[in-house]
């Protein structure tokens, strides 16, 4: 059993982190480039909870590189404008082969199905063109 490292959800912060993982579309996954320089990307994410997430990428991406050489990485919510509503995970990530294609993931699909066929034409497409998932396990939070 995965430890729940995402604070009390009995808190307004836990609540939220947790409404904002489930609901939110786009997090910004940021690995570190072969210079030392942060590269930050806007992904789209799966939360597996309680504590990992799950990423589809493309086969050329230059993060399974950055992934490959310094696995750990942070990942943020976009905040409102104004300096609130921050939500910052750190974690170590990993390219995995014991999860299904996107086209099959049935939870993937539920959040990102119509803009995977948007973006690629069919579900089985867009699963073509990502076919690398990287899981991200999540061992720190930080926020207000």
């Amino acid at each position: 059993m995965v430890a729940d490292i995402l604070p009390d959800s009995g808190s307004e912060f836990g609540a939220r982190v947790r409404k904002r993982l489930a609901e939110e579309q786009v997090i910004w996954l940021t690995t570190t480039g072969g210079d030392g320089t942060p590269q930050p990307n806007p992904v789209w994410f799966l939360w597996e909870g309680p504590a990992t997430m799950l990423i589809y990428n493309r086969s050329e991406a230059h993060r399974l590189g950055h992934l490959a050489a310094r696995p750990r990485v942070s990942l943020h919510l976009d905040g409102d404008g104004r300096g609130g509503n921050i939500v910052v995970l750190g974690g170590r990530a990993e390219r995995v082969s014991d999860v299904q294609p996107s086209d099959e993931n049935q939870g993937y699909q539920a959040k990102y199905g119509d803009a995977m066929v948007r973006i690629s034409g069919s579900l089985g497409a867009f699963a073509a063109a990502y076919p690398v998932a990287i899981r991200v396990h999540i061992d720190r939070v930080r926020g207000h």
